[in-house]
Parts: C-alpha cells; structure tokens; sequence
C-alpha cells in the first residue's frame, strides 16, 4: 500500500451523513441556516452525485470506502456487506462512530486494528417508533456525542487517544431518512427534523473546537448517502434520489471569496461561486488526503484538488497518492484476469498494459523529483482516468461473449417448436465437440459455474434450430421469391426497432410510443383482414394510440388523483356488467352459465367495495386521519381472494380470462393513486383485442379450445 508523502492539512475529520436529505432539500429550502452560512462564507459546497441502488448501505460504502457497491449484492444480505473492504476508518488512527447499527457494524467488519470505537442503537424499538417524533433519532447521536467529549476530559486514556492525528469522528442522523419515509419531503415536520439537525452541527462543532482550543487542524463534512422522492422513497435513479449536497469547511479546505453579502437568508439563493460538483466515491480520496492516510485500496474515487488549501508540492504528491492507489487497484485486476485467461484468446487492455504502467510510474516519480508539480498533477490526473478506463474494461471482460450467448437461445428458442425429433448425427457429434471445448475453456480459466450455462444452452437450442437440414433447405427455397424477400426484410427491420425502442425507453419512457403507433397498423398490412369485423379493425388502433399516450404522462409520485383511480374501476364496471347483459343473461336457464353470473355479480361487487374504500381513504388521507384498521382488513381479505374466485369459473375461455381480468384491475386498483389505473384498463382491452386478431388472422376464426364461433355468441358479443 502506498504511504502519502504530502503534509495533513488536518489532525481530525468529523462526517456528518444526514441520512436520506437530498440536494433540494438543502438548497432551496432555508431551514439549514447555519450550513447554508457555512457554505456560502467560509467553506464549500456543491452536489454529491451518487449512483442506484440509492439506499443506506451502498450510500455509506460509496462516502466512507469510495466504490459503488454491485447491485446483485442485494440478494446477500441488505443490511450488511457481504465481502470485507477497505475504508478511511480502516486507515484512520482512531475512528469513533455513533449511530444505527446497520451502518455503522459495516464498518467494523473485518477490522483488524482494534482501532474502531462504536455506540449503537436499534432504530426499530418502540422509543424510536414512526408516531413518535422523528428527532429523537438524531437527539440519541448528538447527546452520545457531547456526553463523549465531556468524559474525555477526566478519562485520561481517552484523551490521549483524542489527541492523536489522522482521527474521525462519523455522526450517522437517521431522523431525516425516517421523517422522509414517514411524513414526505417538503412537510413540515420534515423540514423541522433537518433544521434540528442543523442546530445540533452547529453545537457539535463548537463542542469539538473548544476541546482542541481551536487549533484550526479539524475538517468538518456534512453530506448524504442518498436523497429521496416527493412520495417518500429511494432505492432508484430519480434525481431526487441521486442527487445529494454535500458542505465542507474547517481545516485544508480551499475558500472562494464571493460578495455573498447580497444573498438573502430567507431566499433560495445560495452562493454559487463556491460550489463544486463531484461523484460521491470521491468523497473518500479526499477525506483520506486531508488526514494524509492512504486512499483505501478499493476506491475508485478521484481526488477533487480543487476543493483543497495546500501548497503546490503537497497537491500535487496527494493526487499522485491517489494514482498510485489507482494503478495498484488496476493492476490487480489485470493481473486476476491475465492469470485466468486462455493466452492466445487474451485481449489487454492496448492504452495501459503492463509495460506502460511501470514506464508513466517511473516518469512520474521523475516529475516529483525535479518538482515538476503542474505536470505531476495533469500525469496523475490522467494516469486515474487510463486506470478507471482499465478497470471498466476488465471487470467486463467476458461482458460481450455473455451477451452474445444470452441473445442467441431468445433468439432461437421459438424454433423449438413443430422441429422433428431426428437430428442429424454430424451435427450432434459437431455440437458434443463445441460443447467440450466451451466447457473446457470455462473450466481452465475458473470462471463461475453459471458460466456453463450461459455458453452450452446456445449451443443445445441451436442444434435443434439448424435440424433437420431438409426443413432448411425448404426455406431457402421459399425466400427465392423476392416478395418473400421483401416482407423477411421488413419483418427483421421491424424487430430490430422494436429492440432498439426497448432499450432506449429505459431512459426515454416516450420511445415506447413508437413501436406501439407501429403496431396500431399491423391488422391492415395483413392479408386476412377481411376475416375482422369492422369493431376490431378500430379497437386496435385506437387502443394502441391510447397506450401509446401513457408514456408522455408524468411518473407516478406524490400527487395524487383518486378520481382517476374510481374512474377507471367504473369504466371496468360498465364492461362487466356489459358482458353479463349480452353475453350470460340471454342464457341464463343453463346451469353452467348461472353459476357464472354469480361469480361474475361477486367480482363487480368486490370491485365496487374496492372503490369505495380507496375513496374514503383518499378522503381521510387529506383531513391525516388515521388510517380505518377495518377497512385495512378488508383490503387484506379481498386482496387474498381475488386469485381465488377465477378459480370458480367453468372451463370457457373467456369467461374465466374475463375473471382473471377483473381479479388483476382490482387488485392494482387498490395499489394505485393517479391514472395507472386508467392504464391497466387499456393495456388489458388491448392484450385482449390482440389475442383476437391473432385467433382470426392464423386460424380465420376457428380454433380449438377458444369459443369464437358466432352462435356461442363469446367473441362475438364481447366484440360486436
């Protein structure tokens, strides 16, 4: 591990996470007096950009260990990290942390020096419950604090541990996140839980000054793990929940004099001469610089040098430290990768391979030595990009052959169907020798089991896609006729938009309309469509435009429009008891049909009973009173049901697929707030008008198993 050679600007750092507060909620609210006068006079500020999952314990990892956490390790353990890392704590001399046990037990897991101090509470125990005011949380920390400060000064043991350099003092404040949950951001009693915490930093600081009389070698760094929604949650890639502030001030932090005398207090306004964005892993390299300890050796975090008070020479020998870490980093994983990797199959990384490194190493120590600072520091600078660059490329090394291996079987699993079971003996004994090479290959480089997988399943669906040769040869054949040519053309044309539109509206929600205006004219480019009746040639269309709608509209958050929610329930309640009036009362001598109206009779009574509930909800929600625990079980009760009583149906196909239609709108009505509802209602409409159009186009109307003839009068009351 590389030791840092420049000088610590600081004895001591104390971090404040303010769990939970987003950058809005910082800048354009006034209810952070002291930090908003902190950063506009004599510190800095600026946004803290952090990545998904935005939750507490990757927020942590990301402030105090400055890598982002992967986000399959969800599924090994929420609450704790489920591999040891390196972090500041690690590194420091002393580290003192108070706060909830999930976040700060992450820290000292692994930890070998004993040099971690920790008081912890369970946030779950009744004294801390959501009824209760949500200070209190925060109330525990900061009197924990000021009780440790006033022991040390009889506790000699203790002060002389105070007195040692390169320490941290970490301040987890769980009241912000908890009050978010519970109240929403933009409350009141939101608002007056951050200005709590507020008031309580101001304390804390003076406290720690005064023990250290002031001797202006303490850093203080107020920032967030994650932000928040409108409605009160996080875990996503929402700005409100990326986007976090953070303020910086004390010991080694470089000021920026800006006339911030015109700023009103009262207003928005913040000064912003003295903000610096940066990402939330570079929160690490540079609390470890201003202690002068080494970068934790997992960081990927570069050195903000702009937000540091220190001479030329110990700038430009902190950011080497950092790229020294950063080389060491990715020369392990290059090293990890060439040890596996098949020889004649290795790719390096051309920019920065072995050789390189130990050449722009050498040129850099050269630059030190002759104090050549400027260029040390534009080298380093760019040795952290190449080093970031490398790493990228060798954790996704194997990423192309893996995606190439999971499209192929989508791609061919379909022509599974109508093959025949005699294969080719040539192309088996063919496919059992790619297939032990493949798995030969996976073995000597100790790739990970799923590995086999991924690589032999594209193997096996393609052998049956290539076979029989003659069914091939058929198709070839066919595709002679340029016509045929054409349409294939257009056909692939159409699948690979579709693709395409797929992965963009993960970005782009209205991408998604595209594909579904191109879908509303599918009927009229078929040569069956005289077999529609003329209701289904509109119904098509017209639903897919309406979808199509739904993608411009806002996401769903705090505001709410029940209206939309009841308005929705009522349009499937006309459709039921339409299809009850046309399609089971003509015929309702016949038992099997009697049966069905009752069961038909229970789902619009449920649904009804739905409605009502989130109507009086919805109401008693806006005057805050307590939520009805009868009506809540009565949710539960009808929640639970409502798979069940498409059970009941007979075997007809559409009158149990009106059924489980009904069960699902019910269940995500009593989910919804705004016009999703209205959305499930034309998604469902549509998927049904789909299953028709295909029934009729493949088979004119007459398949086995679906009641689509005229005198059942199924389909044709349903549509006509």
């Amino acid at each position: 591990m590389y030791q840092p050679l420049h000088e610590a600007p600081a004895d001591r750092l104390v971090l404040f996470v303010v769990d939970g507060l987003r950058a809005e909620s910082f800048v354009n609210y006034s209810t952070m007096p002291y930090l908003r006068s902190v950063a506009n006079n004599h510190g800095r500020w600026g946004i803290s950009q952090t990545r998904v999952p935005t939750e507490s314990r990757p927020g942590h990892v990301a402030i105090i260990a400055g890598f982002y956490e992967d986000p399959s390790a969800i599924a090994k353990g929420w609450k704790e990290n489920p591999v040891d890392f390196d972090s500041v704590f690690n590194q420091s001399e002393y580290t003192w942390c108070w706060g909830t046990y999930d976040i700060v037990d992450i820290f000292t897991k692994g930890a070998v020096k004993n040099n971690i101090f920790i008081e912890k509470f369970d946030p779950y125990e009744q004294s801390f419950s959501s009824d209760k005011n949500t200070t209190l949380l925060d109330d525990w920390v900061f009197k924990r604090v000021k009780n440790f400060f006033h022991k040390a000064n009889y506790d000699d043991n203790l002060r002389e541990k105070l007195g040692s350099r390169k320490i941290v003092f970490f301040l987890h404040l769980l009241g912000t996140d908890t009050s978010g949950h519970t109240h929403k951001p933009r409350t009141k009693n939101f608002l007056t839980t951050i200005k709590f915490v507020d008031e309580n930093i101001k304390e804390i600081e003076k406290i720690i000054k005064d023990f250290y009389n002031d001797d202006g070698k303490t850093t203080f760094l107020m920032t967030s793990d994650h932000g928040m929604t409108d409605w009160g949650s996080h875990g996503t890639g929402d700005d409100d929940e990326t986007k976090t502030p953070y303020v910086l001030w004390g010991a080694g932090v470089q000021t920026i004099q800006d006339n911030v005398n015109q700023l009103d207090p009262e207003t928005n306004s913040m000064s912003f001469g003295n903000r610096y964005d940066i990402n939330q892993a570079d929160l690490t390299p540079l609390m470890a610089t201003f202690l002068s300890i080494p970068v934790p050796v997992n960081s990927i975090g570069q050195l903000p040098i702009g937000l540091l008070e220190m001479s030329l020479p110990n700038k430009a020998k902190a950011i080497y430290s950092n790229c020294r870490q950063m080389i060491s980093q990715y020369n392990k994983k290059r090293l990890d990768v060439e040890a596996r990797v098949i020889s004649i199959l290795y790719q390096p990384f051309e920019p920065f391979d072995g050789k390189k490194v130990r050449e722009i190493i050498s040129i850099t120590e050269k630059l030190l030595e002759d104090e050549k600072y400027d260029k040390v520091i534009k080298l380093s600078e760019e040795i952290i990009h190449l080093s970031l660059s490398g790493l990228t490329y060798y954790h996704n090394y194997y990423q192309k052959p893996l995606l190439i291996t999971i499209e192929m079987p989508r791609n061919k699993s379909h022509s599974l169907v109508n093959t025949t079971k005699t294969i080719d003996v040539a192309m088996k004994v063919f496919s059992a020798i790619v297939m032990m090479v493949l798995s030969l290959m996976i073995y000597v480089q100790s790739l990970p089991v799923q590995y086999y997988i991924y690589f032999l399943m594209p193997i096996f669906l393609w052998l049956y896609a290539l076979t029989p040769i003659n069914l091939w040869i058929q198709t070839l054949n066919v595709l002679k006729n340029k016509r045929r040519i054409f349409l294939l053309g257009i056909e692939i044309l159409c699948y690979t938009l579709g693709s395409i539109a797929l992965g963009l509206a993960l970005t782009h929600r209205w991408v998604l309309s595209i594909p579904l205006l191109g879908m509303s004219l599918w009927p009229f480019f078929s040569a069956s469509i005289q077999n529609l009746p003329k209701s289904v040639c509109i119904a098509w269309p017209v639903g897919c435009v309406s979808l199509s709608i739904f993608s411009f509209m806002s996401v769903i958050g705090k505001n709410t429009c029940i209206e939309l929610v009841i308005a929705a329930g009522i349009i499937w309640l006309l459709i039921h008891s339409l299809y009850i009036w046309k399609a089971l009362l003509p015929n309702s001598e016949d038992q099997d049909v009697t049966r069905e109206l009752i069961i038909s009779v229970i789902q619009i009574f449920t649904l009804a009973v739905s409605l009502q509930i989130i109507h009086l909800q919805s109401k008693w929600f806006g005057e805050n009173l307590p939520i009805s625990q009868s009506l809540q079980s009565v949710c539960w009760i009808i929640s639970v049901s409502l798979p069940l009583i498409p059970l009941l149906y007979t075997k007809k196909f559409i009158n149990r697929l009106l059924g489980i239609n009904t069960a699902i709108l019910n269940f995500y009505l009593l989910l919804s707030v705004a016009h999703e509802g209205l959305f499930m209602v034309t998604l469902i409409l549509n998927v049904n008008c789909w299953m028709f159009i295909e029934s009729k186009l493949i088979n004119s109307g007459n398949v086995q198993g679906i009641q689509c003839e005229k005198e059942n009068h199924i389909f044709y009351h349903w549509w006509c």
